[in-house]
C-alpha cells in the first residue's frame, strides 16, 4: 500500500469517526415535524341542541314512513315471488315491521291500536318466514298472498288522506 493510501484510508476513517459521533442530526431536524404554536386563546362555546322536537310536521312524517312502509312490504312481495334469497326477505319483513311502528307514533290512541292489528299480522308473517327458512313455492306463495293483503288493507286504512285528522 502505498503512502497516499494509508493517508486516504486514515482520512476516511477519521471522517466516517466524527460522522458516527455528531450523527446526522441536521438532516433529522429538516424532516421533524414542527409543533403548531397555539396563537388564539378562544374558549370553545359549545351550545347543546334540543333533538327532540322534529323540525318537520307530523303529516310530512306519517307520510314518509307510510311511503318506506309501502316500499318495503312491495319489495317483500317482489322478493318472495322471485324466490329471493332468505336474508333479503327477513330485512323487508323486519324495515317494514319498524315503519309500521313509525306510522303508529304519529296516529292518536284509536287509530294506533287499529295499526296494531296490522303490525301483529306483519310479525306473525316474519315468524312464519324463520320458521320456513327453506322455503318450497308453494309455501312462498302463501307467504306472499300474506304479504299482499296486508298491503291492500294498509294502504287502503291507513292512507295520508284518511289519517290526516287522526295526526297527533
Amino acid at each position: 500500500m502505498g503512502n497516499s493510501k494509508k493517508k486516504m484510508l486514515v482520512l476516511v476513517v477519521i471522517l466516517s469517526g466524527i460522522f458516527m459521533l455528531t450523527g446526522c442530526e441536521s438532516l433529522r431536524k429538516k424532516f421533524t415535524r414542527k409543533r403548531k404554536s397555539k396563537d388564539s386563546q378562544e374558549q370553545m362555546i359549545i351550545v347543546p341542541r334540543d333533538y327532540s322536537a322534529h323540525p318537520y310536521p307530523s303529516d310530512v312524517m306519517y307520510k314518509q314512513y307510510f311511503i318506506y312502509w309501502k316500499s318495503w312490504n312491495q319489495e317483500l312481495i317482489t322478493s318472495l315471488n322471485d324466490y329471493s334469497t332468505y336474508k333479503k326477505i327477513v330485512d323487508c319483513v323486519e324495515q317494514s315491521i319498524i315503519n309500521l311502528k313509525k306510522m303508529a307514533t304519529y296516529l292518536n290512541e284509536d287509530k294506533a291500536k287499529a295499526l296494531e292489528v296490522y303490525v301483529k299480522k306483519t310479525e306473525d308473517l316474519k315468524t312464519q318466514i324463520q320458521a320456513a327458512k327453506a322455503m318450497p313455492p308453494s309455501r312462498m306463495t302463501m307467504l306472499r298472498y300474506d304479504a299482499e293483503r296486508i298491503l291492500s288493507s294498509v294502504n287502503r286504512l291507513f292512507d295520508l288522506k284518511k289519517m290526516k285528522e287522526y295526526l297527533k
